[in-house]
């Protein structure tokens, strides 16, 4: 019963409790502690596996890997069957016990008038066996040993749950933010100096109540961390074609963990390199093989306006980039994969004319907007499969721009199939770059285009933010509302309230540290001290649920 009633709750919750178990310091405590966890009263209660001292803090997540869509309408039902489920168990734990008491030698009856023998060189009665819990749950039934229960070497262990939080509470943490760390002049910084930098801007992320980070590891056909199929990138060596001392992205993702903040390697997928600095990349990687190759260049790689593309009309293109995201996710314990915005650069025919000319000759029918959002449907979706595939518990997401009609139409990215349907994504996160009093694209109204758009229960709407016209103080592009982030400190405040109101949004995705703090001194950015001091408790505070 035991067995079956662990299986249901791994099922229905998703739960690893053989993650769980391991961390206890007795056979009984790990029983009676962990039963608040099997009843379902306090899943993914963070604050009662902190206090708890069974638990390891920094391995509380492993109870937070499961499917916030199940803890829905039917929880109380679950419930109910759980604690069905618990009375059969023990009844049966109660059985076994009173089975044995029944098997156990007793003394033979005597008359009353006879004299009772000392039977001090009989067999004492046997204790009652129980089942120590122990990494299976196949284990066969042994007497509790007075040490510490052990795991030998040699078996098996579990696979890594990717941290995932109910509420996602994101920065971004982009090149830009980083290059500072990465860098020391034009060379890459010393390690124990980059790891106290980069410790001190994890430290202060998670003081303002940040959980997640979304780590740049690709910004232009490049790697922030040894690749062998993108060449390094200048944002951490100083200039393309120049090899790393050390590997800052295993550093960056162990001191994430440390902060039980959950981490997700985020990815441009089409944007590359400049040509001054395609020209420096070894002839070791594709991206500078394609630009060599006459045939290959511009068609696998297209230059657009001086920087080079990759174009997903071919298959070989689209095998680089998830080979190189599958890569990354291999490497590092990330928690999930985040693409960005950068799709296709141009609407001008000539940056595929060749793959759709091809196509159209093969009997292919689509118009060339239909074909090219055919080419990212392809992309995403495997993206997709492969996150999933990955590890347990490792999302996929979005970051398209706030404008719609611009990422539909100009950039042909199809958000309304991947937010229609399951299989593409396990999130939007739309970069609602607005105020709530612009003239167009009111900071509400962008909100709720994409709410409109979701109709799976797979996919979660995270809200995109930035500060960065909180550190301006303007908004040009905003008509009638271009003075309100001059006018008004509390502007996000406002919209991080104005979440609450839609109906599938499970968070909030911030851009970016540097209008947090420098990342070189870890200072306060006094630009956006006043919104920030609005912004930070609520944000604190706030919850989706």
């Amino acid at each position: 019963s035991l067995m079956l009633f662990t299986s249901y709750l791994k099922s229905s919750y998703r739960i690893d409790i053989l993650r769980i178990i391991p961390y206890t310091v007795s056979k009984e405590e790990s029983f009676w502690s962990v039963l608040p966890l099997l009843t379902g009263s306090v899943v993914g209660d963070v604050d009662w596996c902190l206090e708890n001292p069974i638990y390891r803090p920094e391995k509380h997540h492993r109870i937070l890997a499961y499917d916030r869509n199940l803890i829905g309408g039917g929880m109380m039902m679950r419930r109910l069957f759980s604690l069905l489920m618990l009375a059969v168990c023990l009844g049966s734990l109660y059985g076994c016990f009173a089975g044995l008491q029944e098997d156990a030698p007793v003394a033979p009856q005597v008359s009353s008038d006879a004299s009772i023998q000392a039977t001090a060189d009989s067999e004492p009665l046997t204790e009652p066996i129980t089942e120590p819990i122990t990494e299976s749950i196949t284990d066969p039934i042994t007497e509790p040993s007075a040490e510490p229960v052990t795991v030998p070497a040699t078996e098996p262990v579990p696979a890594p749950v990717a941290l995932q939080y109910e509420d996602m509470k994101a920065m971004w943490l982009s090149q830009y933010d980083l290059t500072g760390i990465y860098l020391d002049g034009d060379t890459q910084r010393e390690e124990a100096d980059f790891t106290a930098r980069m410790a001190q801007v994890l430290d202060n992320v998670t003081a303002q109540g940040f959980n997640t980070v979304l780590l740049q590891v690709r910004p232009n056909a490049d790697s922030m961390y040894p690749s062998k199929l993108y060449p390094m990138s200048p944002y951490v060596v100083g200039q393309s074609g120049r090899p790393a001392q050390y590997d800052p992205v295993a550093l960056i993702v162990r001191l994430a963990h440390e902060r039980s903040l959950s981490i997700h390697a985020w990815i441009n997928p089409m944007r590359g390199m400049t040509e001054e600095e395609i020209q420096l990349v070894e002839g070791e990687y594709p991206i500078r093989q394609w630009y060599d190759d006459p045939q290959l260049r511009g068609r696998y790689i297209v230059s657009v306006d001086g920087r080079w593309y990759l174009n997903p009309a071919y298959d070989e293109v689209v095998d680089l980039i998830c080979a190189g995201a599958e890569e990354a996710l291999r490497l590092y314990d990330f928690d999930g994969l985040h693409m960005d915005d950068y799709f296709y650069p141009t609407t001008d025919p000539s940056f595929d004319a060749d793959a759709y000319a091809s196509y159209q000759a093969s009997g292919g029918a689509l118009e060339l907007a239909e074909f090219r959002r055919k080419a990212l449907d392809d992309l995403v979706y495997q993206l997709h499969e492969m996150t999933g595939k990955s590890r347990v518990g490792r999302i996929f997401g979005i970051s398209p721009g706030g404008n719609v009609d611009r990422v539909f139409h100009t950039q042909y990215a199809d958000v309304y199939l991947w937010c229609g349907v399951d299989g593409y994504i396990d999130y939007i996160c739309p970069q609602v770059y607005f105020g709530l009093e612009h003239g167009s694209y009111d900071f509400v109204k962008v909100c709720r285009t994409y709410q409109d758009m979701i109709q799976t229960d797979s996919v979660d709407l995270i809200i995109g933010m930035t500060f960065g016209k909180a550190f301006s103080g303007e908004d040009p592009w905003a008509g009638s509302g271009k003075d309100e982030w001059k006018s008004r400190k509390d502007v996000l405040v406002r919209c991080l309230k104005a979440t609450l109101d839609l109906e599938d949004c499970q968070g909030v995705a911030v851009f970016c540290y540097q209008y947090f703090f420098d990342p070189l001194t870890g200072q306060s950015i006094a630009e956006t001290a006043e919104e920030r001091d609005h912004f930070v408790p609520a944000f604190q505070e706030i919850t989706w649920d």
